[in-house]
């Protein structure tokens, strides 16, 4: 079965059409769509949905996609198996800010304990900063919001992440017309709220603006830090959105008040992503797999929630 035509499907899978997909991969959307066809005539039947708004696997896509995805990432690996099987040098990780709290203990002690020639660096920022760093060369591997494959980033889904709304309980007039305080709050009523949000370049503020949130200019502060988010929050000066994993804090206190986005509740999906400039060594390998177990313990949780594909095979 040929290769391109099955990274073609996966990409699909991923950016949810044939248009996101043909741009990540730098094909023309003639061409990929000749790619699907082909791997459908090939295995006898129909391998994608197509709607309006692009295209979701079928059970026999979704079945075909799980069994290609390891096998082409093993494939792509084949050329550093004489590597050194060693995890040994550095390796710079970068994560969301309310990412760090969560890995930083296990990276630094569990990992490397297994691996005590491998030496991690973690940084931390907002999604749209841990991008550019990546994009720049200046991280090796990192865990981004919903970032789209290039020929700068090879990415693939982590988790979900439910997004929450959140503000000190002294604001809970703001919300009085939202229904019970237990009921999701409507991604529309954004507009009428005084919000605290990153800038626009970061992952979550490109997830709200998808969601059809449009926050009035007059009432938002942008601010790109998430000790100063919080602080401000504390303070009652607005609400913020912020992924569940990065309110543990505050939903443990009765102070504050937590509300889904939307129903369904709003979600982004985490991705972890290196550059393919730099090659999967045993280093970068031992970290994604160490990733991978930490967000599988999260998920265990009930802090991050497992990516939908996954989901429908429970």
């Amino acid at each position: 079965m040929d290769q391109t035509r099955l990274r073609s499907l996966l990409a699909i899978a991923e950016h949810g059409g044939f248009g996101r997909a043909a741009a990540a991969l730098g094909l023309a959307q003639p061409s990929l769509s000749r790619q699907i066809a082909l791997l459908e005539q090939e295995v006898g039947r129909p391998l994608l949905y197509r709607h309006g708004r692009g295209a979701r696997l079928t059970e026999d896509g979704q079945r075909l996609a799980d069994a290609a995805r390891p096998l082409l990432t093993g494939l792509a690996n084949l050329a550093s198996a004489l590597d050194d099987p060693v995890p040994r040098g550095q390796v710079v990780l970068g994560v969301p800010t309310f990412m760090s709290v969560h890995l930083a203990g296990s990276i630094f002690g569990e990992l490397r304990q297994r691996y005590p020639e491998l030496h991690i660096r973690l940084v931390d920022g907002f999604s749209g900063f841990i991008n550019q760093w990546l994009t720049e060369g200046r991280l090796d591997i990192a865990i981004l919001y919903d970032s789209q494959r290039s020929r700068a980033i090879m990415a693939e889904v982590l988790a979900e992440e439910d997004l929450l709304l959140f503000a000190h309980r002294r604001r809970a007039r703001d919300l009085r017309g939202e229904g019970l305080e237990q009921d999701p709050v409507p991604v529309s009523a954004l507009a009428e709220l005084q919000l605290i949000l990153p800038d626009q370049q970061h992952g979550l503020r490109r997830a709200l603006h998808r969601a059809g949130a449009h926050p009035d200019p007059a009432l938002l502060l942008e601010v790109d830090s998430l000790a100063a988010i919080r602080t401000l929050v504390e303070h009652g000066l607005g609400w913020s959105v912020l992924p569940r994993a990065a309110l543990t804090q505050e939903a443990a206190k009765r102070c504050y008040i937590l509300r889904d986005l939307g129903a369904p509740p709003l979600r982004v999906r985490l991705m972890v992503a290196v550059s393919p400039a730099r090659g999967m060594t045993p280093a970068l390998r031992a970290v994604l797999a160490h990733l991978h177990a930490m967000v599988a313990r999260l998920q265990e949780r009930g802090i991050m929630s497992a990516p939908a594909a996954r989901a429908r095979q429970n």
